[in-house]
């Protein structure tokens, strides 16, 4: 697959990729493909931010080709979560031929699927609405990264969703289809790993507090300190 020359404010390079992560030979059914896709997205987030593994892409799903990635870059700007840094790829790879992003978009968004190994939280869902994505398809759900250690906003993106309105409070029905859980184990596994260091004694107490000894139970913490 050919890309074309980012600019220097994406901070995320495809050329770091092993070919291997390029080829766009996800084939099978509808289930299969997410795998595949959401298996290359979880690569790509552990080459470019082992420490944040928010890994995301924009497939083509009448094409079934990959239009670009995204990481999250932690490095120069916190904000740029992994599917922002996906769809800012994608904005500056296919700009407007009419600069006009608004009307005339350089690519056809209602045939794009999102892949992230995270659900999105509400910055990126809406970013995922505004963009008219026409699915989205994530690993690790927004109460699971929390529970692995990390601060999130406790917003599914279920909610963000069903919140869209046009004018006049209009009903938006051009919201994207939502599929989670796809790869979920390697996902869920994959923050875990890295979010260890937010696991401290406040954490312990605090899931104790919310009745999580199963969870504590079940990745090995139950025995540790907690006030």
């Amino acid at each position: 697959m050919l890309f074309k020359s980012l600019s220097s404010i994406i901070l995320v390079a495809v050329a770091a990729l092993p070919l291997s992560a390029l080829a766009t030979d996800c084939g099978g059914d509808q289930h299969a493909r997410d795998e595949c896709y959401m298996q290359i997205a979880l690569d790509f987030a552990k080459i470019h931010n082992p420490r944040f593994p928010f890994g995301a892409l924009i497939v083509d799903h009448e094409q079934n080709e990959i239009s670009c990635y995204g990481a999250n870059s932690n490095k120069k700007n916190k904000l740029l979560h992994g599917e922002t840094a996906a769809f800012w790829n994608c904005t500056e790879m296919y700009p407007s031929p009419t600069n006009d992003d608004m009307f005339n978009p350089g690519l056809d968004w209602s045939k794009q699927t999102l892949y992230t190994t995270g659900e999105p939280c509400p910055m990126c869902a809406s970013q995922s609405i505004y963009r008219g994505v026409s699915r989205v398809v994530w690993g690790t759900s927004i109460p699971d990264i929390n529970r692995s250690g990390r601060q999130q906003l406790i917003i599914r993106m279920q909610e963000v969703v069903d919140s869209a309105r046009l004018g006049g409070y209009q009903i938006d029905h051009r919201v994207p289809e939502l599929v989670g859980g796809v790869l979920k184990k390697e996902c869920d596994d994959a923050f875990f790993d890295a979010f260890s260091v937010f696991r401290d004694d406040d954490y312990l107490k605090s899931m104790h507090a919310h009745g999580e000894e199963e969870y504590l139970e079940e990745h090995g913490l139950a025995g540790h300190r907690q006030e």
